[in-house]
């Protein structure tokens, strides 16, 4: 019985991989169809042009003295304005982002980012004065054509642009298990499943940290407040969902974000993105309307499924019908490191490939941390506020303002 299911479980992977790389060949073979077919899909709003000089950044920060500086400088270099707005911070986050030359609005009670978002959009008239906003996390750090790059992919028909997300891995950290896991992540995620999800229009998952959105959507989405732990959840749902415009990549578009260094913020951070999923999922009904968005979901989330699946059986399959166990998880880090030397190579990091083990151990930690996400989104589908912890922070030296 174990051997037939594992042998359904196998025939469904390649079938689903054999989709992916048809519809990939379909796409090369004939374009002009793919692209009929999506311009007949994509109903929405048609937006006017954005100029560079209109143009703002948004951050909300609490507590992030040791970072928003950085962030601030490497934002003023984009050429944008940029506004930030502290949470009740009980540090210098306020003094640093003014040094660093932003203009700053001080909150007395901490309202938790989407709420801080929004009243630093009321308060500066960013609505008014711009046509869109470049939304920033406190340690984030944006390559100076972010804006210009970002622009390029913004077409009549776009909403939000999302930019690339690299993990920030200072030298004195290059054996950090966790941020290796972070690089080796973001660059999987964004070399194939990012692309093809904004090639269609059906993206999932937006960088809140680093995104650029047009103000007619802000001015629909800041003002509610997300009923799920993730924000940026709410609003790219909310964007598919009530057809407010497209929701692109922007490859060239790089932002270095600072990840978590250790096991326990690294677990916790990834339990609120994958809960904050779940929430989205569940609140939205994700898979019951006829829609391409839908459809692409569901298929998501058959991969998933066999993802968390598919390593414990593997192993179990090999090591019942195949080489034996020991032999058979040697062959299973023998695949897994194939491509994360991949990543070694393209990333330009080394040190992964000597990783790879501890890589292959926190991949099976995410297996759990997506059980424990989907069993919390169950228990608690909605939150009252996005309120969390920032993981531990790498202090960033002080910049000189621009």
């Amino acid at each position: 019985m174990l051997r037939v299911f594992l042998a359904l479980l196998v025939g469904l992977s390649a079938l689903f991989l054999l989709s992916i790389v048809v519809a990939f060949v379909y796409g090369l073979v004939r374009p002009e169809k793919v692209r009929q077919a999506k311009r007949k899909a994509d109903a929405g709003p048609r937006y006017g042009p954005v100029r560079r000089d209109q143009v703002a950044i948004l951050i909300a920060c609490r507590n992030g003295s040791g970072t928003i500086g950085a962030s601030v400088t490497a934002a003023r270099r984009t050429g944008a304005n940029v506004y930030v707005v502290s949470d009740a911070s009980s540090d210098d986050t306020v003094d640093q982002a003014l040094r660093a030359g932003a203009a700053v609005l001080e909150l007395t009670d901490n309202v938790g980012k989407p709420a801080a978002l929004n009243l630093g959009y009321v308060r500066f008239g960013l609505g008014v004065y711009y046509r869109a906003i470049v939304i920033l996390d406190d340690d984030v750090t944006v390559a100076e054509d972010f804006v210009e790059v970002s622009l390029a992919q913004l077409t009549d028909r776009t909403a939000i642009v999302v930019g690339h997300n690299v993990t920030w891995w200072p030298q004195e950290r290059r054996w950090n298990v966790w941020l290796a896991k972070r690089a080796y992540s973001y660059w999987n995620y964004q070399i194939f499943i990012r692309r093809v999800q904004s090639y269609f229009n059906v993206m999932n998952c937006i960088s809140g940290s680093n995104s650029l959105y047009r103000t007619e959507l802000l001015d629909i989405l800041l003002p509610q407040q997300p009923p799920y732990i993730v924000d940026d959840t709410y609003w790219v749902l909310e964007t598919h969902r009530r057809r407010l415009g497209e929701v692109v990549y922007a490859p060239r578009a790089v932002a270095q974000l600072q990840d978590p260094t250790n096991l326990r913020d690294w677990y916790k951070q990834n339990l609120r993105w994958l809960w904050g999923t779940f929430q989205g999922i569940i609140g939205h009904r994700v898979g019951r309307q006829v829609s391409r968005f839908d459809y692409a979901y569901v298929l998501l989330m058959l991969h998933w499924a066999l993802y968390v699946l598919g390593m414990p059986l593997t192993v179990a399959l090999l090591a019942g019908a195949g080489p034996g166990l020991l032999p058979g998880v040697l062959l299973l880090l023998a695949g897994h490191g194939i491509w994360v030397s991949l990543a070694a190579w393209r990333l330009r990091r080394p040190q992964l490939v000597l990783l790879i083990p501890a890589i292959l151990f926190a991949d099976m930690v995410y297996r759990v941390i997506f059980v424990h996400a989907l069993v919390k989104a169950i228990r608690e589908p909605t939150v009252d506020r996005c309120v969390w912890d920032s993981p531990e922070r790498i202090r960033v030296p002080e910049p000189t303002p621009v």
